[in-house]
């Protein structure tokens, strides 16, 4: 008797906690589900918002503002959906949705942006924007890592009445893969980056893919697998890079873990620079020529393609180099576009209220097909990108020495930048406060110089501090 009353009261005890688990559960799969649905919706949004599709983005971020007005995400979609209005030139509804994330009751990380981005279309809708470009300074990393670098740079960007810095980090390696520079802490940025924003100035990073791997600690092994290989003319065989290759998934995955420290950093921006363009004969990582190789089913050697032949020049590229020369070089811009693209998307996830810039060769503007050759660049193509800002550089008189010898005529020297392919960039946009110009060091004559440029594009001062080496010519 006994033993069944014990069962009665343990069955007594189970039962209730039963109904309980029954009614908990569904609410838990509930929740799940609509975490699911909502983390899906954002991902289509700002997978068609990289894509350039506006409407369908707008589309996708009103619905979850509408039906997800309580969500934790709600602001992340209000911001995606006031970029979306921004870049699809529905100003008012854009400056709706950013005053709505600049007074929310809630502190959030998208209100300082939201802001200034704010702030920008008032000033549109006023027409005062007019004679406000962009304005600022370039300064290398290692120019600012002292006590009073930030304090110099802060009295340079005043004698210009600029706001704005460009932080470029040095690619740090030379050719022959001796290390330049040494690897600087994360510490010792995020103090510079900090102290920076805290004298006013606008803050924005400037990074060469292709160099990043050096600050990859302790993984030797891998970081050599990272490495891209090039074919070296001279000696008509194919070795390792002292860079890395974009190719290679492992290093992708690297790059986005290490840009995505920035997250509480007061940046504003992200600049994909070139210092280390890619030329002709680089790029040829093995995971890259297998890839092409299935893109197109065709077999592609870089020394059996480019051993019998010389160099390409502008005049006779198309009659030196078989057909699958081409095909590859064609793809080899496509990709790497794309891989950079993937890197911005996954970066951008993790910083969304940050700014993402690249840089464009001004040789390639000037003439496609060398562009597409020596950098591994079709420029137009860029411009469909998801790219924020568009930095090209005017210092010296290398663009406009490759302009006119891609036209016949002779150097116009260093007495003037061809303004033309800054005009050029800006029909093709259509938004010159998108394009940024790398200009001289400020002086009387630059500063007269860059008057001639389009109103609305954006003027930044290489003030570095200390010297730099300058970038690998494109021959001519």
């Amino acid at each position: 008797m006994s033993s069944f009353r014990l069962c009665v009261v343990l069955l007594s005890c189970v039962l209730p906690l039963t109904g309980c688990f029954r009614s908990v559960g569904p609410d838990l799969d509930l929740r799940e589900l609509r975490n699911h649905v909502e983390q899906r919706v954002l991902d289509e949004a700002k997978r068609a918002f990289l894509q350039a599709d506006y409407p369908d983005a707008i589309r996708l971020l009103h619905r979850f503002v509408q039906n997800h007005p309580q969500s934790s995400r709600v602001m992340e979609a209000r911001w995606w959906l006031a970029r979306s209005y921004q870049e699809a030139g529905h100003l008012s509804s854009a400056a709706e949705h950013f005053r709505s994330l600049v007074h929310a009751q809630t502190r959030n990380q998208y209100q300082a942006e939201a802001r200034s981005r704010l702030s920008q279309i008032e000033d549109v809708v006023r027409g005062t924007t007019k004679s406000e470009a962009s304005k600022g300074i370039l300064v290398s990393l290692e120019s600012v890592q002292t006590p009073t670098g930030p304090a110099l740079m802060s009295a340079a960007n005043r004698e210009i009445n600029g706001s704005m810095v460009l932080l470029n980090v040095p690619c740090g390696v030379e050719e022959n893969g001796a290390r330049k520079t040494n690897p600087f802490s994360f510490k010792s940025l995020a103090t510079t980056v900090q102290d920076m924003s805290a004298r006013g100035m606008a803050v924005y990073l400037g990074v060469t893919l292709r160099c990043l791997g050096r600050f990859a600690e302790g993984q030797p092994g891998v970081t050599e697998f990272w490495k891209d290989w090039k074919y070296v003319p001279q000696s008509g065989i194919v070795q390792q890079s002292p860079y890395f290759s974009l190719n290679v998934p492992g290093y992708r995955e690297f790059l986005v873990e290490w840009l995505s420290q920035f997250h509480n950093l007061p940046l504003r921006g992200l600049v994909i620079r070139h210092e280390v363009p890619v030329g002709m004969y680089e790029g040829v990582h093995p995971l890259a020529l297998k890839s092409f190789q299935r893109a197109f089913n065709v077999d592609f050697d870089p020394v059996r393609v480019f051993s019998k032949r010389r160099p390409v020049s502008t005049t006779t590229s198309r009659a030196v180099l078989p057909a699958v020369f081409w095909k590859w070089a064609g793809w080899k811009a496509r990709e790497r576009l794309r891989l950079f693209q993937n890197v911005v998307e996954a970066v951008r996830g993790r910083l969304p209220h940050v700014q993402f810039g690249i840089e464009i060769q001004l040789q390639s503007v000037a003439d496609p097909v060398r562009g597409l050759v020596h950098f591994a660049e079709d420029w137009i193509d860029v411009t469909h990108g998801a790219f924020d800002l568009f930095v090209t550089d005017l210092k010296g008189a290398r663009a406009s020495a490759t302009h006119a010898a891609s036209r016949g005529s002779s150097a116009s020297g260093s007495e003037g930048w061809d303004v033309s392919l800054i005009e050029r960039m800006v029909r093709q946009l259509g938004r010159p406060e998108k394009i940024w110009t790398l200009l001289p060091r400020p002086s009387p004559r630059t500063l007269r110089q860059s008057d001639r440029l389009p109103e609305g594009v954006g003027r930044v001062y290489d003030a570095h501090a200390i010297p730099v080496n300058p970038k690998p010519r494109c021959p001519l």
